[in-house]
């Protein structure tokens, strides 16, 4: 039988201490898997900080950790915006990133899919065009890097479904780019997350845990909202799912949600390993 392994994201963290203290008390809890964020004041991923970078660097290798990838937080950068400037603002912070990325050795630079219109549906095709645009500069810019992209669902993006994930990457020619699905992310949106995870299935590459209430974009402690783990552990356990899985869990005591989600989510039917 094939093992996931589970791994935790340094969001939580990010607003009460910087990156090298969420690495080591992740690393000290037993987690040998890592998602970092990539935003100040947690890490400033603008800024070429080499003793940062360093420090970081050495505690991935005293650790024996994996990380698995940086993401820039969507409240700072948005690729599909009408304005050029702001696209091109984006489109520099993901090269930085990159470069971050590339320092720390990760597998992966996590990208979404910049923000659509809500208010009026009709612009979302002009962004589309400005996103798919920006989208190939930092594919590129990536490609050369030896640090490749991983595409992550979002409920604000234009890329927010399982559906819309899949159109994309087929019309665009990235059939083969792996895939974040952000079960918390789909479950803001109306979408079922064991459907979306199905229909993703061959191009998964992580999967994020967190909780939430129906038709909110939550990443709650696991057992707080109303997602079905039960059905995503009997889906990824019947499939026989060997990725990766974050738990993503924004609280006032991450370290504590983190390891009492891995406990809940046990019980629920999911085995896994916090090897790297």
């Amino acid at each position: 039988m094939t093992i996931p392994v589970l791994g935790a994201h340094t969001f939580g963290f990010a607003w009460d201490c910087v990156a090298e203290e969420a690495v080591e008390q992740l690393a000290t809890a037993g987690y040998r898997t890592v998602q970092l964020m990539a935003t100040p004041p947690h890490f400033d991923p603008w800024r070429q900080d080499a003793v940062r970078t360093r420090r970081i660097g050495a505690l991935i290798e005293r650790y024996g950790l994996s990380l698995l990838a940086l993401d820039l937080a969507s409240s700072d950068i948005n690729l599909a915006s009408p304005s050029a400037d702001v696209v091109d603002f984006a489109v520099k912070a993901y090269m930085s990133a990159i470069d971050r990325a590339a320092e720390l050795g990760a597998r992966w630079i996590c990208v979404g899919s910049g923000r659509r219109h809500a208010l009026l549906a009709k612009a979302n095709d002009r962004l589309m065009t400005s996103f798919c645009a920006a989208f190939a500069r930092i594919h590129d810019k990536a490609q050369r890097a030896g640090v490749p992209i991983i595409l992550e669902n979002h409920p604000q993006g234009l890329l927010a479904s399982a559906s819309d994930i899949i159109r994309f990457l087929d019309a665009e020619g990235y059939g083969d780019m792996p895939v974040i699905y952000d079960v918390a992310n789909a479950f803001a949106i109306g979408e079922d997350p064991v459907e979306g995870l199905t229909s993703l299935w061959p191009r998964l590459g992580i999967v994020h845990l967190s909780d939430g209430p129906n038709g909110q974009w939550r990443h709650d402690p696991i057992g707080t909202g109303e997602i079905d783990f039960a059905a995503i552990a009997a889906l990824l356990r019947q499939r026989s799912y060997g990725g990766k899985i974050v738990l993503e869990i924004l609280s006032e005591r991450p370290l504590v949600d983190l390891d009492a989600g891995a406990a809940s989510l046990k019980e629920q039917g999911l085995a896994f390993t916090l090897g790297s």
